[in-house]
């Protein structure tokens, strides 16, 4: 190859590499991208501080060091059952009952606290961790070799005092022993668990009265709640009707019974 053709190739693969203005443009993508990069950056180092030095703490009670009471009974077919006996596996469960008609919301004083706090702490974790009782969203069964399951659409027998037909399983809630009564709706064993709170898990036909836990007066000294006579001892479910007149009141023990 002579020397002239040699240089002309030369030029020819130095001109491939674009124009003298080509050369000079700056690169202003690259720029952008390392300043979107940096500020990227410096945002997150600010962001990490932030959260260090002023953690946010999300906590939903009950918390582990909360120690909550709620008054608890069942009614079977219009008879109210004999309190639960105290928890046999005490020192396990963090939400139970030392038989005095108390569920007593404890999560500290177990070792699992976490599985006792915040949405755990419901009525259906008190059920599943009392031996023998039996609970779910249709049906209960008490502890006991000789208790059979209730389940919706049984039927209540005739007895004195009692409301014969298909029974239904049913959860009366007061958020407090001076509130008044109310059906829940739902599952009963999602049913979160309340300070101050009763319940009276029934089984019985749709329109039956639904009684007031008998341990409302231990709840009472437990939350330190004044009783005063705007509670209602009863309640009574949809459907239902107060067979006294308007202008009369039926009053027990300082109390006015009330149809929800």
């Amino acid at each position: 190859m002579s020397r002239g053709s040699f240089g002309r190739t030369v030029a020819r693969a130095a001109a491939s590499g674009g124009s003298k203005s080509y050369r000079a443009r700056p690169p202003t993508a690259w720029y952008l991208v390392m300043l979107v990069i940096c500020i990227a950056g410096i945002s997150l180092i600010v962001y990490s501080r932030d959260e260090r030095v002023h953690p946010v703490t999300v906590t939903t009670a009950p918390t582990a060091s909360d120690h909550w009471y709620a008054a608890f009974a069942v009614d079977i077919c219009g008879k109210v059952q004999a309190n639960l006996p105290e928890n046999s596996n005490l020192s396990k469960v963090g939400i139970r009952t030392f038989g005095d008609g108390i569920i007593d919301i404890n999560p500290g004083a177990v070792s699992n606290k976490s599985a006792f706090t915040g949405t755990n702490a419901t009525l259906g974790k008190f059920a599943s961790n009392y031996p023998g009782l039996t609970l779910t969203s249709t049906s209960i069964k008490l502890p006991g070799a000789k208790q059979k399951t209730w389940a919706n659409g049984d039927s209540c027998p005739s007895t004195k005092g009692s409301t014969p037909g298909k029974g239904q399983l049913q959860v009366e809630v007061w958020s407090s022993p001076t509130a008044k009564g109310a059906l829940s709706t739902g599952d009963p064993t999602a049913l979160r668990l309340r300070n101050g709170q009763m319940i009276t898990v029934a089984f019985v036909p749709v329109g039956a009265t639904i009684p007031v836990p008998p341990s409302r007066s231990t709840l009472l000294q437990d939350v330190g709640v004044s009783p005063t006579s705007s509670s209602s001892t009863s309640s009574t479910t949809a459907g239902s009707s107060s067979s006294s007149s308007s202008s009369t009141t039926a009053t027990t023990s300082g109390s006015s019974t009330t149809t929800t």
